[in-house]
């Protein structure tokens, strides 16, 4: 049809240009309508490429902007180039000028949200507000609070290579209250090359997969999808991420999940930091406490949650 399609448009066309009084009129009844010529077209063309992997870069108003300078600095290095990145900045506090290194890639953008509502601040509201908006079938979470030693993103993409669904790494280093973004900064030596006794010095480990608490992980989209991203009823602070790990397990076969070993990623201290600040978050983890409880369906469940929360140990391979 289409060949027929062209022969009546050179026709009609031949036609129109020919001067006599019913030119117009042959014209039109012997061109095909518009509706044949669309459905008759050329064959589509494939769209841009999109993609192989998306990472939201997540920053929250109470990371102070050194904390982020910090964090940035050692992880967009490490992102491919043809990456897409989402720059996250939950309460307008982050500055352009760390922007600036990445501004020019094919796939990035930068998204800010205020934080009228208590709600808008957690980690549940960004994450499952934008994370959708991604356009690659791989996902990414960062936090702007880490600092990201060499070799991270290297050790993502060979886990992923394995084809897996769910990937977080195994454990992360939480700075002692002196490990704070200037105390960051005035080492900053120390990153490059990474001084891994250093700072292993001045922090504690943390496991990521015996805690369940994968604050950093990347994801297929299918599954994030599927399992719905974070629990909403769990805003706040402290078991999203837990409940989030569980939902993972329940629909995802082992041999999908891993918590692998890597240069663990460095979290900074800054005046959110709960495990530093016990008295003045008192009430910011009962109020946590008390909605997972809520969440379980009472202190008893919660008790035993507790009993059997902390996985064994994955032995070294």
């Amino acid at each position: 049809m289409k060949y027929i399609n062209a022969l009546r448009c050179r026709l009609a066309s031949w036609i129109l240009k020919q001067n006599f009084s019913k030119n117009i009129f042959l014209a039109r009844r012997i061109s095909p309508n518009t509706t044949s010529l669309i459905q008759h077209r050329k064959r589509r063309l494939k769209p841009l490429p999109l993609p192989p992997r998306s990472h939201l870069i997540y920053h929250q108003e109470t990371v102070d902007l050194l904390c982020a300078r910090n964090s940035l600095e050692s992880l967009l290095p490490q992102i491919p180039e043809e990456d897409e990145i989402l720059l996250l900045d939950i309460g307008l506090t982050l500055d352009p000028e760390l922007i600036l290194p990445i501004r020019d890639r094919d796939f990035f953008s930068y998204r800010s949200c205020r934080t009228r509502l208590l709600e808008q601040g957690s980690y549940t509201y960004g994450l499952n507000t934008y994370m959708d908006g991604l356009l690659a079938p791989v996902l990414f979470v960062w936090r702007t609070d880490y600092i990201y030693p060499p070799g991270v993103m290297e050790a993502y993409l060979k886990t992923l290579e394995r084809k897996v669904s769910f990937a977080s790494p195994y454990s992360v280093w939480v700075g002692h209250p002196h490990l704070t973004s200037g105390f960051a900064r005035q080492n900053w030596n120390q990153t490059m090359p990474w001084n891994t006794s250093f700072w292993e010095e001045a922090s504690e480990p943390l496991s990521l997969y015996e805690t369940q608490d994968p604050a950093l992980f990347a994801i297929d989209r299918k599954l994030w999808q599927k399992i719905g991203g974070l629990d909403h009823n769990l805003w706040g602070y402290g078991w999203q991420f837990a409940e989030f790990a569980a939902r993972v397990r329940s629909v995802c076969p082992s041999r999908k999940i891993s918590y692998f070993k890597c240069p663990s990623p460095l979290h900074q201290t800054h005046s959110s930091s709960l495990m530093h600040n016990p008295e003045s978050h008192r009430q910011t983890a009962q109020d946590g406490i008390k909605k997972f409880q809520n969440f379980l369906g009472g202190p008893e469940a919660y008790e035993i949650y507790r009993l059997k929360q902390v996985l064994p140990p994955i032995p070294p391979q």
